[in-house]
């Protein structure tokens, strides 16, 4: 999803370039499996599926989606509870690794807003804004206010997470007959049939927020349809469109000219202010930082919507529980990621295949299929030392790019589920100790 830099390392003084490891890893090399033993080869292939371009891949969703799944089913607390859950990862995972690509690319790209545009600018829309701008006038002009109505035609993306809550609700009412958090978390053991009243709210509310996400995804799909065709008329309009679509960019320029100069803050600004499609390897349209942002922070609302809707207990759980993922998802991911590179960046480890960009202030690592080159360039030669000298490089890689995956899995996954349902339990028993004192 970010672009690709060359950096040169330098290990036993040779130099030997390499590729971020975000770049798309389509194919192991034979040079690397060869190497390799069989359980380190399936670790690669693992790794080379977390590392490849996101968008529209099967088994990218089946990753994600087990990998959020499987602690929350493992602390599920019933029947009803589990099936949530398992509605939820199934659709958040569709919404993130298939939608962006259907609506952004092949429906919105390709099939309607690329016809409006001169054959030489069709491939253009995928540029970078920054990149754009760079543009002659005139294709600056046609480029922005279709670059922006694609963006605007996927605000069914955002819509739909936000309203995935009601029809999780919904789901539930109708499947299990339960719309109280306390008989979809098997709090009272003894609790025996519901208040229909309670049914009726739920499912008028859920329906209601469903239509209300229909109407406003429809309403934004059709200003894109206007602003993608009449919009490439206007100067104006193209220059609205460079606020629409990385603010963050507009935002930093404003604090510049106040005297404001901090490279940190810049990066910050352009990579999560920033409503602008990121750009895959082969030029296509994925979910960008900035649209990420966006999506997560309409489901937190949506969380919250619905969890409303079922009681107080569903709200207490949700506010112990969502904002610490949200805020994860969006930024601590990346962080931790960063700062674990850091570390060991610091502590000399790994260093030749792992490298700080200067230029980017970035930490860089090797891609897989860099590492037999790598290990080439270390042995000096010695070709005995091959298969042992890439086993050790492949082993510092899966340090790299494991320990913050099985991190999130276990502290962010299994960890958070646990308290957060441990708590609601606590909640319910205090609850309870309190009523019957009161009588």
């Amino acid at each position: 999803m970010t672009n690709i830099y060359d950096i040169t390392t330098k290990p036993n003084n040779s130099n030997v370039t390499f590729k971020s490891a975000t770049s798309k890893v389509s194919r192991l090399s034979e040079e690397l499996t060869s190497n390799l033993t069989k359980k380190q080869r399936f670790i690669a292939k693992v790794i080379d599926l977390k590392e490849g371009d996101s968008g529209l891949s099967h088994s990218r969703f089946a990753q994600a989606t087990l990998t959020n799944w499987v602690p929350k089913a493992i602390f599920s607390r019933s029947i009803a509870d589990l099936s949530e859950v398992t509605f939820l990862e199934v659709f958040e995972g569709a919404l993130f690794f298939y939608l962006p690509s259907i609506m952004g690319e092949y429906l919105s790209r390709r099939k309607i807003f690329s016809k409006t545009l001169p054959e030489n600018l069709k491939n253009e829309v995928s540029k970078p804004v920054k990149e754009i701008l760079k543009s002659e006038s005139k294709a600056t002009q046609k480029l922005l206010p279709v670059k922006a109505a694609i963006v605007l035609s996927c605000a069914v993306i955002p819509a739909a997470e936000y309203a995935l809550s009601f029809a999780k609700n919904l789901f539930t009412l109708k499947l299990f007959k339960q719309a109280d958090f306390t008989s979809v978390a098997n709090l009272d053991k003894n609790k025996k049939g519901e208040d229909k009243s309670k049914h009726d709210k739920v499912e008028k509310s859920a329906k209601s927020h469903l239509k209300k996400s229909g109407l406003f995804a429809a309403g934004a799909f059709a200003l894109s349809l206007i602003l993608g065709t009449a919009g490439q008329k206007s100067k104006a309009v193209a220059k609205a469109c460079e606020y629409f679509l990385n603010p963050g960019a507009k935002l930093y320029n404003g604090l510049n000219k106040l005297g404001v100069q901090n490279k940190k803050l810049e990066k910050f600004l352009n990579k999560y202010i920033n409503l602008d499609f990121a750009r895959k390897s082969d030029g296509s349209l994925a979910l960008g930082n900035g649209q990420l942002a966006v999506t997560v922070l309409s489901g937190v609302a949506g969380y919250f919507g619905a969890a409303k809707d079922r009681g107080k207990l569903d709200v207490q759980e949700v506010a112990t529980r969502v904002p610490v993922i949200a805020a994860y998802t969006i930024f601590g991911s990346t962080l931790f990621d960063e700062q674990f590179k850091k570390i060991l960046h610091k502590d000399r480890k790994h260093q030749e295949i792992l490298k700080f960009d200067k230029a980017n202030e970035e930490y860089k690592v090797a891609t897989l299929n860099d590492i037999p080159e790598i290990a080439k360039e270390c042995i000096n030669g010695d070709e005995k030392l091959l298969k042992g000298k890439i086993q050790e490089l492949f082993k510092a890689k899966t340090k790299i790019a494991m320990v913050p995956f099985f991190f999130s899995l276990g502290v962010v996954g299994a960890a958070l589920s646990l308290i957060s349902r441990i708590w609601t339990q606590h909640r319910y028993n205090k609850t309870l100790e309190t009523n019957s004192k009161t009588i």
